[in-house]
């Protein structure tokens, strides 16, 4: 992690008002995260109070063998990939897109939490050993809070902010959607996926990430405008000054076309994405990057899928009304990771992705299918092998496949692109990740899941996988989702992964031996709890009813009696990993 620079560093010398609302970030009166309150009758009292200057809380650690085997949970891994057939031009935009990825960590601590920094190098400043194994887990989580235990404190005693780093602390969702109602002509700007909102005296100010981020972003441009002048690659040296462009102006529509026309064997995505931090609004970008090197033959081989996307979206069990046609390039990419950073390297390490999130290149372009495939090699063998070996029924693990694994990676990514994008909102048409808000992202990502399956099992059906790799994949996809829920149900993979599996218990696709505590999984029964729960999913997604899509994660996606007996089984097992890359100069886990 990159060491703190002073909070006042952040921001341009210009913002001055700005600089002491921002300030407020890091106030000491932690967010309310609880039950919403009724919205004011007036404007006055719909502005949210003022409030004190930031405190850096305390420290406060925890028995150190706790904290050791906190970390314990994450295996140390080195990732590389062969970079010895790139050419010597490729090989120094390599580098420049390291160093440009690197400059992306600040930004996210600070998106995670506006004081992450300055609590980091307290924390570190300390030299006993329960603060030295905190710090190291302290590292793993992005912050004091674990992202694998609902963001329960483990070096600090106050509650994470349901905000994150992108709101005042104190600001909740009631006191958010009252001055949202009160001040309707600030929605847009508040809402915006690219601004922090900080307060200005009695209103909310919304600060673009181009002006808050400018000491990080103007540095990675210029890592990129360099990197696009030593490679001989077209579409990468094109990606690469529009995406430079984007970080000074927070216009990224050109650059995400670009970077869907990217074809090189050097690859890069890099910049703010996805808005599983922000609880609070489900609204803003955290800032990420995955340097690669990609594989243009096994590329290829998959292409055939991207051209099938529209025949999955006429077969998805549901009304026509509900269906959306977006662009078909949807190109797949399958590469090995050379570097990660920000939003991508925390907790849990993404296998795949699936990008770009605005739906007007999606619609036009579709979105590209990203397969890290060092990373899912590793993950296979590590942690869902071991893992089938102690919960599924033995008669049942021949199946496993790793195989079955890589391609419902590969449709959970297809399947973002696929059902409701829109609804509607107060007699507008609005995105359905706008609607849902903090919802979106659990529901989303379990969609992809069950819906990944759901096309696989219609590739079955045409002939583009064997009839016996049917069993494979439903017994593979079943024993992942516990490889998922591991992650926590307060983490929006981990929640997904919940209500599929608590739905497939309820109707019987899958029972525990009562002899061997073990999972049986009732193939037949599986394939059509599969299909129904894609129904569902997309029927709340359409319908854009928050309410309906939490009464259902409160009922569903949650931790069981039967998921909680099958986890405690695991012991020993990793939960996730530790990467180091040896391309960017580390020789461990930071």
């Amino acid at each position: 992690m990159i060491a703190s620079k002073g909070l006042l560093n952040m921001y341009p010398r210009t913002l001055v008002v700005s600089l002491s609302l921002l300030l407020s970030l890091g106030c000491s009166k932690p967010a309310d995260s609880g039950a919403a309150k009724s919205a004011p009758e007036n404007k006055e009292e719909a502005k949210p109070a003022k409030v004190a200057q930031p405190r850096i809380p305390e420290v406060a650690v925890g028995d150190v063998a706790a904290l050791k085997a906190k970390l314990a949970q994450f295996a140390p891994v080195e990732l590389t990939a062969k970079t010895d057939h790139l050419s010597p031009g490729d090989q120094a935009a390599l580098k420049e897109l390291i160093e440009a990825a690197k400059l992306l960590d600040p930004i996210f601590d600070r998106q995670a939490w506006a004081l992450n920094p300055a609590f980091e190098a307290a924390l570190a400043a300390r030299d006993d050993d329960a603060s030295k194994a905190a710090l190291a887990y302290y590292r793993v989580m992005r912050g004091p809070w674990d992202r694998q235990d609902h963001f329960a404190p483990f070096a600090v005693a106050t509650p994470r902010p349901v905000g994150a780093g992108y709101y005042p602390e104190d600001l909740d969702k009631a006191g958010l959607d009252a001055y949202l109602k009160a001040h309707p002509d600030q929605r847009e700007a508040l809402e915006g996926l690219f601004t922090l909102v900080v307060r200005d005296g009695d209103t909310l100010k919304a600060v673009p990430y181009s002006e808050a981020y400018k000491e990080w972003l103007e540095p990675a441009a210029k890592h990129l405008e360099a990197a696009a002048g030593m490679t001989k690659n077209e579409s990468l040296a094109t990606f690469l000054k529009s995406r430079a462009a984007g970080f000074r102006s927070d216009d990224y529509y050109q650059s995400d076309k670009d970077w869907m026309d990217l074809d090189s064997p050097v690859e890069i995505t890099i910049g703010p994405y996805e808005t599983y931090e922000d609880e609070l609004g489900g609204a803003k970008a955290a800032f990420e990057a995955f340097v690669t090197v990609a594989d243009p033959d096994a590329s290829k081989k998959l292409a055939r899928y991207k051209e099938l996307l529209p025949d999955m979206e006429r077969n998805l069990p549901i009304p026509e009304e509900m269906k959306t046609v977006r662009g078909a390039e949807s190109p797949i990419r399958v590469v090995d990771i050379v570097y990660t950073s920000g939003d991508a390297r925390k907790s849990v390490q993404t296998i795949a992705f699936n990008l770009p999130n605005d739906e007007r290149v999606r619609k036009e372009k579709g979105a590209k299918k990203v397969m890290l495939r060092n990373i899912i090699k590793v993950k296979f063998d590590v942690i869902l092998r071991p893992l089938a070996g102690r919960i599924i029924d033995e008669s049942q693990l021949p199946l496993l496949s790793g195989d079955a694994f890589f391609n419902e990676t590969l449709f959970h990514e297809l399947s973002h692109s696929l059902g409701p994008a829109f609804t509607e909102r107060d007699g507008e048409k609005v995105e359905v990740r706008v609607a849902l808000g903090s919802l979106y992202s659990p529901l989303e990502e379990g969609k992809a899941d069950v819906m990944g399956a759901y096309n696989i099992l219609y590739m079955i059906e045409k002939g583009l996988f064997p009839a016996e790799f049917k069993n494979q994949l439903l017994l593979s996809y079943f024993a992942g989702l516990f490889r998922s829920v591991r992650f926590g149900v307060a983490e929006a993979h981990g929640k997904g992964a919940a209500f599929q599996i608590n739905r497939f218990l309820e109707e019987g696709a899958a029972s525990i031996d009562a002899a061997t505590g073990r999972f049986k999984v009732d193939l037949a029964q599986l394939e059509k709890s599969i299909t129904a729960l894609v129904k569902d999913v997309c029927v709340m997604q359409h319908n854009g009813d928050a309410k309906a899509v939490e009464a259902f994660l409160n009922k569903y996606g949650v931790m069981s009696t039967p998921m909680e007996a099958a986890l405690g089984k695991l012991e020993g097992i990793p939960v996730d990993l530790r990467p180091s890359y040896p391309a960017a100069g580390e020789t461990g886990p930071r």
